[in-house]
């Protein structure tokens, strides 16, 4: 990298996204770190052994990767493994969705995000024109007597003056 400054618009938008993929690769390897710290002072190992966590470190070592390479070389890669990454950790919380109502909820985000992106454009390189069908979620059958008990009550009181 030179310390010339630029002489022209596209030179300086060049140098410009130079920079912000190095400070987006410096940011994933720095919660790389976090990860591996938050890790070793919770469990005693490094995140790479957790389950939930060697996944985030992978993907995130890739990103980095991806991003530190050509430019040209990088969207396609940053691209590639940000669908990869998502689609995995939608395949994850699919499968605790079926016992966990909570992980249902985090279960929609990841669908949502990545019908998000799809709208936005964002597809990784060879990408089928239409979006991947999302997966219903089954909602777990409620008798008519639970669903009354969980309806809010209200208490209308009288008002004076």
């Amino acid at each position: 990298m030179s310390d010339a400054p630029p002489t022209s618009a596209p030179e300086a938008l060049a140098r410009a996204a130079r920079h912000a993929r190095l400070a987006a690769a410096e940011a994933l390897a720095a919660l790389r770190a976090f990860a591996d710290a938050g890790a070793l002072a919770a469990t005693g190992a490094p995140s790479a052994r957790l389950r939930g966590l060697a996944a985030l470190g992978r993907g995130a070592a890739e990103l980095e990767a991806a991003l530190r390479g050509a430019p040209a070389a990088s969207a396609d890669a940053l691209l590639r493994a940000l669908a990869e990454a998502l689609d995995a950790e939608i395949a994850r919380w699919e499968a605790r969705s079926a016992e966990d109502a909570d992980a249902r909820a985090v279960l929609r985000a990841f669908l949502g995000l990545r019908e998000l992106l799809w709208e936005l454009g964002v597809r990784a390189p060879g990408a089928p024109p239409s979006p991947p069908a999302t997966p219903r979620v089954p909602r777990p059958a409620r008798s008519p007597a639970a669903a009354r008990a969980r309806r809010p009550r209200v208490q209308r009181i009288p008002v004076e003056g």
